[in-house]
């Protein structure tokens, strides 16, 4: 290994490529039973002089489990550092979690278990460095729906041999039963999901989470590498917020016990240090120093502050209306009021490519009462700035007055330790993404997508302004984003932002009305797919409007799924992202669909550059 770097050098260990199985010279304390190691090993949230060992004991029968863990300087786990005995049981579902102590900065380890007779793969792991570091390259992941496909991703992860830490941004697993999303194609590709209802108790969510590391792809990739993950929404419940979410219904029991379970489940089965005594259970906000080359802040915008997302209808443009004479009711000027005023939404109609508002009170009553579908040729539009003003309430939050404060002081520390990087794993899109301009789609076009997707031709209609495409993501939440650019601002330096949860790939740079203030790469997702792609069939280029209507963004990729592979120096952050050719079934290929570099900055990272 070069001075301070963390390139891993030496063969390929992957679970499905010949692992090695774990060998030491000590004994596994006695054991009467049959067990095995069927979920395979993982590692994870490394520091200077620890990490988090993890595996899985599948046991023949019940009661206590004792397991041998060991932890060793190569690959045979001959040159043992340390070993110990752990106990599985049913209060954690049979899973063992080590917080190995006392190991050196910046060193590479290797580490299995031993129950019997039986030997766990071995896995590869690696402490955090201290002081100069040159080179670190990160592997970001997210959104693995099990239905919708194979994990070849994971495997292509897992087979490289130069990739330092995982980097996973959650919907690691998805709540979602049979009859729910991708529940018909896990049908056709035989990837049912286990349970085959949707996850609501403790039972259901560790058999999901059992059925994720099943897979020899998911081992591999845990195998190769630690990793630092935090869930997004599907590790609970479907646009999860602090009181609830979408896919929580009053007859699916009380939230905060779904809640527990899933984050229960989430803790017995992930590599992830728990919350230390006295913090929320949701409370996995934390920072990982990288020595002098970067600080990763992983944030929680979900379970913790997040206030509930704006999920009433947009809200239109209104029209005021004089109902002094019932029979023949006359338009207002706005604002005016009155005993006799009464508000209605106005429709519009389009005349020669221009909407002009309909103001014949015949015409407007025939439709007044269906905004949601209204006849051909006229349309309802959206009332953007009450829009802005109901999402721009300085009470709405992401994460939380005390979360952005332990933010601020992590970043600021950093900057002032003279850090070059500082880097942020965040589970949604943080910058602002407008609607594609998608009014001027030809008729028979919108005749063949509202076939397919009734309601969408309004949709495409209210388009032509510039509305925000996803209201669970930042674009939800722009006060606490503005207060997040401004935070980015007074530390100064350059600031990375890595993103999930989309299933969409893309390079965007971060800006508010007095300039950049950072960079986002977001990752396309392990197997789930996204709306963008269904409008290619019908010959509608979804990535073309998007990047024609936001300028800050570079590159966006809607059609594949992948990986993105970021590697960090002192000089450039280059990030290039992988795709997979297919996910339907195990024959793929691997290519290398785009790449960008930054450069760090005194006061702000520089200009996104598309590289070779």
């Amino acid at each position: 290994m070069s001075k301070g770097g963390w390139t891993r050098r030496g063969a390929l260990f992957g679970v499905a490529a010949g692992a090695a199985a774990c060998s030491p010279k000590v004994e596994a304390p006695p054991y009467n039973g049959s067990a095995t190691f069927a979920h395979g090993v993982a590692s994870g949230d490394p520091g200077p002089d620890r990490v988090i060992i993890w595996t899985r004991v599948t046991a023949q029968q019940t009661g206590p489990v004792p397991v041998r863990w060991v932890v060793a300087r190569n690959r045979e786990l001959t040159d043992i550092v340390f070993t110990g005995v752990a106990q599985a049981d049913e209060t954690r579902d049979y899973t063992v979690k080590v917080d190995v102590e006392q190991l050196r900065p910046g060193a590479p380890y290797f580490y299995g278990f031993l129950v019997g007779d039986q030997k766990s793969p071995v896995g590869k792991t690696r402490t955090l460095p201290e002081g100069r570091l040159d080179r670190v390259k990160i592997a970001v992941a997210s959104c693995a729906s099990y239905p919708h496909g194979f994990f070849n991703a994971y495997e292509a992860i897992g087979r490289r041999d130069d990739i330092d830490l995982v980097l996973h941004l959650g919907d690691y697993i998805y709540e979602y039963g049979v009859n729910g999303y991708g529940g018909d194609v896990g049908v056709s590709l035989g990837r049912v999901p286990s349970p085959q209802v949707e996850c609501l108790s403790l039972s259901d969510y560790r058999l999901r989470h059992a059925q994720a590391k099943a897979e020899q792809e998911l081992q591999m990739a845990h195998a190769c590498a630690p990793w630092v993950v935090v869930w997004d929404d599907h590790e609970v419940a479907n646009d999860s917020w602090s009181g609830g979410a979408e896919n929580h219904q009053p007859n699916e029991g009380d939230w905060n016990d779904r809640k527990r379970a899933a984050l229960q489940a989430y803790y017995e089965w992930m590599p992830i240090r728990e919350p230390q005594a006295g913090r929320a259970f949701e409370a996995i906000n934390r920072s990982f120093q990288f020595g002098d080359l970067f600080t990763l802040c992983m944030l929680e915008t979900r379970l913790l502050g997040r206030s509930k997302q704006f999920e009433t209808e947009i809200p239109l443009i209104m029209q005021a209306w004089d109902f002094s004479d019932p029979a023949a009711p006359k338009p207002l000027p706005a604002g005016a009021s009155g005993p006799n005023v009464r508000m209605l939404p106005a429709p519009f109609e389009d005349v020669g490519g221009e909407f002009r508002q309909v103001s014949d009170w015949r015409r407007v009553a025939a439709v007044a009462d269906n905004p949601a579908r209204p006849p051909n040729g006229m349309h309802f539009m959206p009332d953007l700035p009450r829009l802005n003003a109901i999402l721009s309430a300085p009470e709405r939050t992401m994460m939380g007055a005390a979360q952005e404060q332990w933010l601020e002081q992590t970043l600021a520390a950093s900057r002032a330790q003279g850090v070059t990087w500082r880097v942020l794993g965040n589970q949604v899109v943080m910058a602002q993404v407008l609607w594609p301009d998608f009014s001027r789609t030809s008729g028979l076009v919108m005749m063949l997508l509202e076939r397919m997707h009734p309601g969408v031709g309004e949709i495409f209609a209210r388009s032509r302004y510039p509305m925000p495409l996803n209201l669970d993501q930042w674009d939800g939440y722009p006060a606490a984003r503005a207060r997040l650019y401004e935070m980015f601002r007074r530390v100064g330096g350059s600031t990375l932002v890595l993103s999930g949860d989309s299933h969409i790939a893309w390079a965007n740079e971060l800006s508010d009305a007095r300039g950049r203030v950072g960079v986002e790469f977001a990752g396309t997702s392990i197997t789930s797919p996204n709306d963008a792609e269904k409008l290619k069939p019908v010959g509608i280029d979804f990535a073309a409007g998007v990047r024609a209507r936001n300028p800050d963004l570079k590159w966006v990729d809607v059609m594949h799924r992948g990986f993105l592979l970021l590697t960090l120096t002192h000089e450039q952050a280059l990030a290039e992202y992988f795709t997979v050719s297919n996910v339907r079934s195990k024959d793929y290929k691997v290519e290398r669909a785009a790449a960008f570099t930054v450069a760090p900055g005194e006061q702000a990272v520089g200009p996104i550059t598309p590289a070779a």
